[in-house]
């Protein structure tokens, strides 16, 4: 999970190979010369060990203009990397689960100015905060996602055990005061989901989002649709990639649980702009950033997490709902999972930009990254700035156990 208070120092193992590299792309809306430049930029991510795969699709105004894959979805096989290979896409759930929200709002069978005590009595604080400030990211609820989870994140915990750990905990601060980056608010989000429903979580994104929009490689880490790519480690590029313990379904639900591909990210991305999915009112509200200006992250003051701008570094938040807001140009979410990276990113030129790699790394792969410098070959004359900024790294890495 991306931006968690347990960060992880990766380690990894093997050379991906660019052999498998394939490219579709519309030449007449591709700028001239920028297509080798692109291909060049994926390919070089398995060619330098980044990452073992890699699928990339960019869209404009909601036509696909450029699709290409590079490397391995598995390292043992030497299966390669397709552009309809299905991963998990960590926090880039968190996109859904807020959409579920605003479509159980537009059905009226929730406000998300409700107390969440109406659909969750057993959290001791949910008297104290909203639907909407838990999809702002501003609710209060604490961060500490190992005493919430268990340790590693990694083991089943039921829901039960979770509540129990959950009310030892205070609350950090005011509800809408301050942006905390929390996991625990869209794993209760998606409890929202299914009490409001009356239908499990993916059952009523299926019908209402993925069925529809024809996501059909589109599910849960716990429904996994077919050929999914291995996932992978490693502590920075050129080690080997090797695998561990992956995200337990009882943390990531809601909050982290989804799979899919570049092409049904895409397919996502279209539809939701132009209001296929969600009305107008509810479009506008997903992407307001609370506070006008005046709700600020909290600033990480342990030296052993990195300080990033825009999430911890006491600046305004720039989180809306499933959205970051950093200038007036992009909305994106990255994803980051144990074992796997990944990011979908909307600009304010009609481009749109999905990305995916089998890895967790150290800071080698940086897709959120990468997606803006594919942008800006795209068009040069909108330059957007580097979407993940670490301003003071960590003084020690913090690791999980690993499995072999």
């Amino acid at each position: 999970m991306d931006l968690q208070k347990s960060r992880v120092a990766c380690v990894g193992m093997l050379a991906a190979t660019v052999s498998f590299a394939v490219a579709r792309e519309s030449p007449l809306s591709l700028p001239p010369g920028v297509k080798e430049k692109i291909d060049a930029l994926v390919q070089a991510q398995p060619a330098q060990r980044v990452t073992p795969g890699i699928a990339v699709a960019i869209s404009k105004n909601g036509q696909t203009i450029y699709e290409n894959t590079a490397g391995e979805r598995d390292v043992s096989s030497h299966t390669p990397m397709l552009i309809t290979t299905p991963q998990p896409i960590g926090s880039i759930t968190k996109q859904f689960t807020a959409a579920g929200i605003l479509l159980l709002q537009q059905e009226k069978k929730l406000s998300i100015d409700d107390k969440l005590a109406m659909y969750v009595p057993e959290y001791v604080h949910g008297d104290e905060l909203t639907l909407r400030q838990m999809l702002n990211m501003v609710s209060g609820i604490s961060d500490n996602d190992p005493a919430i989870y268990g340790d590693h994140l990694t083991e089943p915990i039921t829901r039960k055990e979770m509540f129990a750990n959950l009310n030892k905990l205070p609350l950090m601060w005011k509800p809408g005061t301050h942006m905390v980056y929390t996991n625990t608010n869209y794993n209760l989000l998606g409890l929202v989901i299914e009490r409001a429903s009356g239908q499990s979580y993916i059952a009523f994104l299926r019908e209402h989002i993925f069925s529809p929009l024809g996501m059909s490689s589109t599910s849960t880490i716990d429904q996994p649709p077919a050929n999914m790519a291995s996932g992978y480690h490693h502590e920075k590029p050129g080690e080997p990639f090797v695998t561990r313990a992956e995200l337990h379904p009882d943390f990531s639900f809601g909050t982290g649980n989804m799979v899919s591909t570049t092409q049904d990210l895409l397919k996502w991305d279209a539809a939701l702009l132009a209001k296929k999915v969600l009305n107008e009112a509810s479009l506008r509200t997903m992407f307001i950033v609370p506070g006008n200006g005046k709700i600020n992250t909290v600033f990480e003051e342990d030296k052993r997490f990195p300080v990033m701008l825009h999430v911890n570094d006491g600046k305004p938040t720039v989180y809306a709902m499933g959205w970051m807001l950093p200038n007036p140009h992009t909305k994106w979410h990255g994803g980051h999972t144990f074992l796997f990276e990944s990011t979908n990113a909307l600009f304010g030129d009609g481009y749109s930009i999905a990305m995916i790699g089998n890895i967790r790394d150290g800071g080698g792969f940086e897709p959120e990254n990468l997606a803006v410098e594919i942008h800006n070959l795209l068009n040069p004359g909108l330059k957007i700035s580097p979407l993940t900024v670490v301003t003071r790294q960590p003084s020690e890495p913090t690791e999980i156990t690993e499995v072999q």
